[in-house]
């Protein structure tokens, strides 16, 4: 217990190491009442350091080992704040942006409407858009180097996996051109149409009718 407390004046000072060296070792003790809270503020307390690697194990060790605790969802929240922590730029491998937006939609939909709910939602919003910029930046890519087929899948991925993104329209555009180039006219007509009807009054969509795509 007097460990614990002093765990917990650390914390408070924002002495994010000894505090994680206090929860360690009453994890490490037998007989401790309220391991699931140590557990948990270890976790908050390797967040709160940025170390989000450790931050995600220890929360996940949390729901793994006390699911039905009321511990599991600040847990599970956490989880997802971790992820997208260890989300990296765009130019990088996504792999913790694609397991932030999943964990984070889980915890938006398990607490739909309540504030942690809706702070899971903005995060998975957040991965959402990186990842369909990333993915266009490819599609661009390949395009520049004249790899429609290429181009043309990342392009296609952006634009019917991502159609709530800023990014989406900007791929039906480019998809235009890819048809274009490559003669398959009657599918550049219904991009053309799609653009135009789905984000009128997206800045692609007023290029396409600047350029007489209309």
């Amino acid at each position: 217990e007097e460990i614990y407390a002093l765990g917990l004046q650390a914390r408070g000072q924002e002495d994010w190491d000894d505090a994680a060296t206090a929860f360690e070792y009453i994890l490490f003790s037998p007989g401790f009442n309220s391991a699931a809270e140590a557990r948990l503020l270890l976790a908050e307390v390797q967040y709160s350091n940025g170390r989000y690697i450790e931050s995600r194990s220890e929360y996940q060790r949390v729901i793994d080992r006390w699911p039905a605790d009321t511990v599991a969802v600040r847990a599970a929240l956490g989880v997802c704040r971790s992820l997208a922590n260890l989300s990296p730029i765009t130019q990088r491998d996504q792999a913790f942006t694609r397991q932030a937006r999943l964990a984070c939609r889980q915890v938006a939909g398990d607490f739909a409407g309540m504030v942690m709910g809706l702070e899971a939602a903005r995060l998975a919003d957040e991965m959402m858009l990186k990842l369909a910029e990333r993915d266009y930046d490819t599609g661009r890519h390949y395009l520049r180097r004249g790899l429609l087929d290429s181009a043309l899948l990342y392009f296609e991925e952006v634009a019917f996996e991502y159609p709530d993104t800023e990014w989406a329209p900007w791929a039906l555009y480019r998809m235009i051109d890819v048809f274009g180039r490559i003669g398959y006219q009657r599918d550049a007509e219904t991009t053309k149409d799609l653009l135009l009807d789905a984000y009128s009054d997206s800045e692609p969509a007023q290029l396409l009718l600047e350029d007489g795509g209309a």
